[in-house]
């Protein structure tokens, strides 16, 4: 599960946990015991239907498992990967093989092998395959 859906959970869960507090505070007393039990259940209810949510998107679909691929890469480091750049004819111009996370727009690839050098690729005058290794 990516950094953001573990904080989003949290804080629905400190939420609720906040509202059956406040409820318990302000209703009376023979009346606080049905309506904690309803509001802890009902809150129940929504953490798990939130988790079984989250758990399915991360695993169950494609854009789920690319979600945590990129957050396997920018917590580790990046992937093992190979770069090989291309001209317009099809002759290779170079290779890096490495470990890194890239970034990419429009018109170029951007990454810092595992010397810390920082390699700028414009692509729109040829062709760059990364592939992932392992």
């Amino acid at each position: 599960m990516t950094g953001g859906a573990i904080i989003g959970l949290s804080l629905l869960t400190i939420v609720i946990i906040s509202c059956v507090i406040a409820l318990n505070n302000e209703t009376k007393k023979k009346d606080k015991k049905s309506i904690s039990i309803g509001v802890t259940l009902a809150g129940l209810l929504i953490i798990i239907g939130s988790w079984a949510i989250g758990i399915w998107y991360y695993n169950g679909t494609e854009a789920g498992k690319r979600a945590l691929k990129t957050q396997e890469s920018n917590f580790n480091g990046g992937i093992k990967r190979r770069v090989t750049v291309y001209d317009v004819e099809g002759d290779m111009i170079a290779e890096y093989e490495g470990k890194f996370d890239i970034e990419y727009d429009d018109d170029r690839i951007l990454f810092d092998d595992e010397q810390g050098l920082r390699h700028i690729i414009y692509y729109p005058t040829g062709n760059v395959i990364i592939d992932e290794l392992e």
